[in-house]
């Protein structure tokens, strides 16, 4: 599966995360791949109509021959979502890894209420469409994916991708509820990080948002 690397024009997209997994994560530099075939939704990769069993196989087949390549991480658009950091940021007690992207790379994920039937072949572009769309009562993910040659599998049987020019650290967003210390960030973000910016959340007044906390200081 191959992926284009034009990072000319670059996007902020935020990763939700526990603290455990993020600290870690900081300090080795490096996010988890996720395997196509382990996902949270039993209708990921199925946008389409698939009541034609021959269909039916075409696709799965397709998509586990994919998956044996590649993997993805999902990013959101925002890091505001109390929806977000109760789901994916262990109920606010998590952290959130703001990234600059390249907009190349970055396949932002289209919602829609209905499964369409396909009229002619299963062509690349239209399993690319699969695998970037998904029923709208996930709208408010508003989700993009990276998807991410599998390499190198670590002696804990995952995949992980190092922090780089495809994959910039630019913010560290500390959640409402993370007891995480000042100290401990630090030592986990290590030396040359100066120009990440860190700071922490909480819920808003006026609205249903997270915000930023302005008395705490990193």
């Amino acid at each position: 599966m191959e992926v284009s690397t034009n990072t000319n024009e670059r996007i902020r997209l935020y990763h939700f995360i526990s603290k455990k997994w993020a600290l870690l994560d900081l300090q080795r530099r490096r996010l988890k791949i996720s395997r196509l075939l382990d996902l949270n939704d039993p209708f990921e990769f199925s946008s389409l109509n698939m009541a034609d069993p021959d269909f039916r196989k075409s696709v799965r087949d397709s998509i586990r021959d994919i998956a044996t390549e590649a993997g993805m991480i999902c990013f959101s658009e925002n890091w505001n979502s109390p929806v977000q950091w109760a789901h994916y940021g262990d109920r606010h007690r998590g952290l959130c890894l703001g990234f600059s992207i390249s907009r190349d790379l970055a396949k932002k994920v289209n919602y829609v209420k209905e499964r369409e039937i396909l009229f002619g072949s299963l062509t690349q572009p239209m399993i690319m469409k699969l695998m970037t769309t998904k029923y709208i009562e996930w709208a408010y993910e508003k989700e993009y994916r990276l998807f991410l040659e599998l390499k190198e599998r670590e002696s804990d049987g995952n995949y992980y991708v190092d922090f780089g020019p495809d994959l910039q650290l630019e913010e560290v967003i500390v959640g409402a509820n993370c007891n995480v210390g000042r100290e401990e960030l630090r030592m986990s973000l290590g030396e040359g990080n100066e120009s990440v910016s860190v700071w922490k959340v909480r819920p808003a007044f006026k609205s249903f948002n997270m915000t930023r906390k302005l008395d705490w200081a990193f």
